[in-house]
């Protein structure tokens, strides 16, 4: 073997070595990018569970809350207030999930429950309330997704008692 094909040998095989940690590199990347998204979604769905748990673990801010749904109107200042501020967070976190899924981070399988869950919220009037006067807060494609979700919501009939309420119970409250 002469040592022009000896080098040329060399170099052939450097250049398969190269290519396959080039396709190492981008397995890796790739997998580091999935870990990531799943702890993106997996995080947003704790602070959901969150926002859930504190309601349910504060008497005064789940009456709000009930109330608020069905009448955010006749709800005094305090609990305006109270229901604002849950309603902001519950609309902040179903942007995250928006953004997540239409930034390709999200599936279509883990965001269309979100989706639904959604739709029936909104049929609440209150969270409609609530939308009409915070929606300028939000990123403009999720200001879009929310009017027309809130439209598809208005044509699925009467408030869908998720709580096992009705809204005769929560009126007069």
């Amino acid at each position: 073997m002469t040592l022009e094909s000896m080098f040329y040998l060399t170099q052939s095989i450097a250049a398969v070595a190269i290519v396959g940690s080039l396709l190492f590199v981008a397995l890796e990347v790739r997998s580091s990018n999935q870990v990531n998204r799943h702890r993106a979604i997996e995080e947003l769905l704790e602070d959901y569970t969150r926002t859930r748990m504190s309601i349910a673990g504060n008497p005064e801010v789940a009456r709000a809350w009930l109330s608020g749904l069905h009448d955010y109107e006749a709800l005094d200042s305090l609990d305006k207030a109270r229901f604002s501020l849950t309603a902001d967070v519950f609309f902040h976190t179903h942007e995250s999930i928006y953004l997540h899924h239409r930034g390709g981070r999200m599936d279509r399988g883990m965001y269309e429950p979100q989706w639904l869950n959604l739709i029936d919220m909104l049929r609440y009037p209150g969270l409609q309330s609530v939308w009409a006067f915070r929606k300028r807060y939000f990123h403009v494609a999720y200001q879009s997704h929310l009017d027309e979700t809130i439209a598809k919501a208005r044509t699925l009939g009467s408030t869908p008692g998720l709580y096992g309420e009705s809204p005769r119970q929560t009126a007069g409250q």
